[in-house]
């Protein structure tokens, strides 16, 4: 399953977030569904805190690469 595809499945509730952090094992990965969540619910979901919780460090190296908010 493709990222574009776990955020589709979350986003219609047959994905939970704990199998959507399960398929996240690197940093790009991170990334990826970060960017997908962004696109798919929208740059102000809640989604997005709560990966940024579950993994700070990647979550802190987005931040500093893309010079966003956090």
């Amino acid at each position: 399953m493709s990222f574009k595809e776990l955020v589709a499945s979350y986003d219609k509730g047959e994905t939970s977030f704990e199998e959507l952090i399960l398929e996240i094992r690197c940093e790009s990965c991170y990334v990826s569904v970060y960017d997908e969540v962004q696109k798919q619910l929208g740059t102000t979901n809640k989604t997005l805190e709560s990966l940024a919780k579950e993994f700070p460090t990647h979550h802190m190296k987005l931040v500093n690469e893309r010079g966003l908010d956090f």
